[in-house]
């Protein structure tokens, strides 16, 4: 962390995870050599790494660069572990699905509870032999006669599926369609069309034309990961004094919710030094201690595009005159723990006000807390949250020292967030 002529103290994030994932992925269909600057080592991003590394991809990391290569990448009948990471697993059903081999999908703690008939029953639709126990992993993809292609209305605004069903479609010869519910993240096709693969996103459907290969080396720098971001942002928003100038986040347009959600509170933010990479726009965030926050309503819409940030949000929430009510918040539920009760159980033991109304949050700000034992559910979201909830009351922390569920996204939030305090 560096302090500028201006006053603001410069942070640079890891990159992506969301990002991170796609690109390894895609450059197994683009056979060769190719290189990733800025690119994550959380649990989850080396769960993804650590599969096609089995099925020979080679790779070694110089400093955050990671040089990969594909070439000789050869697929045959395993068991791959997916660890925690829900998003390895739906990329890969959807991914291993198109390539017609023999596979047991598996993984370990939560992950064995969280829901995957949302990209399951789409994929037994087209023909692809999934056997599975009440559609849970773990799973096994067997050999098919008859794959199909993808006419789809998605039901549900989940990213993974869209990009787990899109890399199924890519294997398989013909046009695929996706409808309904396509406006979440689009990091997997921004980094196709970068890469001058045929599909096509319009404001009502993506297709996606199948059988064709990409023919470019994948050379990116992975913009800083909002999701990460959005931690640093609640400090600085909360820390009395505080100026903090975050550099080239990304600013996915479906991943700013907690941003939007955070100014319209009145949070003092500036967004400055927009650029496209690779399809993706990136910024530098400045943001000032704001002491006249105010609480708002997120309709059902935005929570979509900030559901991962929806822990720290109700923590800024606690910090906000009058009530915050989030409307839509039952994906929180089937996460890495029930989100909905981790949140209100951690802010009622520390003195503050958060109740479930039907299918929503609801927060009363301005309650006086108190610091207390992180109850995390072994949930990386809500440890950080609760971690910083409890930082801006007391220097001293108190929670299980063997609980390092952070790692899964973000290795180094400890020693950045005391960095802050220091």
């Amino acid at each position: 962390m560096k302090l500028s002529k201006t006053g603001y103290s410069h942070i640079s994030l890891p990159g992506d995870k969301s990002i991170a994932h796609r690109a390894l992925i895609l450059a197994s269909f683009a056979k060769g050599k190719h290189q990733i600057d800025n690119f994550p080592t959380n649990e989850d991003v080396l769960s993804t790494l650590k599969i096609f590394h089995n099925y020979g991809l080679k790779y070694k990391f110089i400093n955050d660069k990671i040089m990969i290569d594909s070439s000789n990448l050869l697929f045959k009948d395993s068991i791959i572990d997916c660890n925690e990471s829900g998003t390895t697993a739906r990329l890969l059903i959807g991914y291993f699905s198109g390539l017609n081999t023999n596979v047991k999908i598996q993984g370990s703690s939560t992950l064995l509870q969280r829901p995957m008939k949302r990209i399951v029953q789409p994929l037994k639709n087209c023909g692809v032999n999934i056997v599975s126990n009440n559609y849970q992993l773990p799973l096994k993809i067997n050999k098919g006669t008859d794959l199909k292609s993808i006419d789809y209305n998605l039901d549900i605004p989940s990213a993974q599926v869209k990009s787990g069903l899109i890399l199924y479609a890519m294997s398989i010869n013909g046009k695929s369609t996706l409808r309904g519910q396509i406006h979440t993240r689009d990091h997997l096709e921004n980094l196709l069309i970068s890469l001058g693969y045929p599909i096509h996103v319009n404001e009502d459907k993506i297709e996606i034309n199948g059988g064709a290969k990409i023919n470019k080396n994948i050379d990116m720098k992975i913009p800083g990961d909002f999701s990460s971001a959005s931690f640093i942002i609640c400090i600085a928003l909360l820390k009395r004094g505080c100026s903090i100038k975050i550099n080239d986040v990304g600013i996915n347009k479906y991943r700013i919710g907690f941003l939007e959600a955070a100014i319209q509170m009145g949070a003092k933010i500036n967004i400055s030094n927009k650029q496209i990479m690779y399809g993706e726009p990136i910024a530098d965030i400045s943001i000032d201690y704001s002491d006249n926050l105010r609480g708002i309503v997120i309709d059902k819409i935005s929570t979509v595009r900030m559901i991962d940030e929806i822990p720290i949000l109700a923590v800024l929430a606690c910090y906000a005159e009058g009530e915050t009510v989030i409307h839509g918040i039952a994906e929180l539920k089937v996460k890495e723990s029930n989100r909905v009760k981790s949140i209100i159980d951690n802010i009622q033991v520390m003195g503050g006000y958060a109740k479930l109304e039907d299918d929503s949050l609801v927060i009363k700000g301005k309650k006086r807390l108190h610091n207390t034992t992180i109850k995390s559910f072994d949930d990386h979201r809500i440890f950080m949250s609760f971690y910083i909830a409890n930082r801006l009351i007391s220097e001293k922390v108190y929670y299980d020292m063997n609980d390092t569920s952070y790692n899964k996204s973000f290795p180094n939030f400890i020693s950045m967030v005391e960095g802050i305090f220091a």
